[in-house]
């Protein structure tokens, strides 16, 4: 079988590919193989040509995937594409044997391989969403993680990231690990519409990073970038403690020698793409000064809250002190 996914909408159309993918493998579960071949990194031609006419041959299932064939500009000097694909992919309708072509964006409709591809694969096209579209892709993305999107800016969220679906999907996320297993309240959702508004989970990442790795310069001056923005300090503090509070759950497992995101994600129940980037940043960090760490955030709250410290200069003298 041939397939080709093209389109702009290159985060639906990779996630057709991985879906594609996982299912030849839930099917195939022994004597499969498999073969990527990217062109936008480098010219693969004369393996791609053995891939194909070794399929079949030293196992019953084989999986072949080409990205951005199209790109390429010249094959070999006696090389015809067309006629090696008409003479090696003719079992168009084999179930065992799978071809997917992937082209990363926009694509040239008088390209002749994408002509010979449109008239002898299974095609599809992913197209840029349209308004109602998007809106109704963004709801079936929260209804996955069963969230009410009733107190959720949806127009908000998808006009801050100006449709761009992976920003909007890593937005999402975190959202959902926001709100967690408690739920939307009244709090829960002014603070979401905060979350959408602003950058400040992503300068958090940077700060910690800085802090964890002794760049207090620079620490410091990616914080004073983030309470310059006008986003309330004690929102942004919020936001410290919560993403440190994370770290600590997926330390538990990670200092213990546990390695797998996806195993964490399940038991301190985060999403896996949370954990992984957790993960990341741990490899910088001390379980012990984590803890202390966040400590040292609480008390900051603590004393703010009573009026005995201002936020940004207890803020500076964490980073100055850590």
């Amino acid at each position: 079988m041939i397939i080709f996914l093209y389109g702009e909408d290159n985060f639906r159309s990779a996630e057709k590919l991985k879906q594609l993918k996982d299912d030849f493998f839930k099917k195939n579960t022994s004597n499969a193989t498999s073969s990527v071949f990217d062109f936008s990194d480098g010219q693969y031609w004369e393996r791609l040509k053995t891939a194909i006419k070794a399929k079949g041959l030293f196992s019953e299932n084989s999986l072949v995937i080409v990205k951005n064939l199209l790109t390429q500009e010249s094959f070999g000097p006696k090389d015809d594409p067309l006629k090696f694909f008409a003479d090696n992919c003719n079992d168009s309708n084999s179930l065992e044997n799978i071809i997917i072509f992937w082209e990363d964006g926009k694509v040239k409709k008088n390209n002749k391989i994408f002509k010979w591809l449109i008239k002898n694969a299974k095609c599809e096209e992913f197209t840029k969403l349209g308004e109602l579209q998007l809106r109704k892709w963004v709801e079936r993305r929260f209804a996955i993680f069963n969230i009410d999107t009733k107190s959720i800016p949806i127009e908000n969220l998808i006009n801050n990231k100006k449709g761009d679906l992976v920003a909007i999907d890593n937005e999402i996320l975190k959202i959902i690990n926001f709100i967690g297993k408690d739920g939307i309240d009244k709090n829960s959702s002014d603070q979401i519409t905060k979350l959408i508004n602003s950058s400040t989970e992503a300068n958090i990442f940077q700060t910690i990073e800085f802090i964890a790795t002794g760049n207090k310069k620079q620490a410091l001056a990616t914080l004073h970038r983030q309470l310059e923005q006008g986003d309330d300090p004690f929102y942004i503090l919020s936001m410290y403690i919560y993403q440190v509070r994370n770290l600590l759950k997926i330390a538990e497992f990670y200092f213990q020698g546990n390695s797998s995101h996806t195993e964490i994600s399940k038991i301190v129940k985060l999403h896996p793409f949370v954990v992984q980037k957790g993960m990341q940043q741990l490899r910088n960090l001390e379980h012990g000064k984590l803890k202390e760490l966040y400590k040292k955030l609480e008390k900051i709250d603590n004393d703010a809250k009573i009026g005995k410290m201002d936020i940004r200069v207890g803020m500076d003298l964490l980073i100055v002190e850590a």
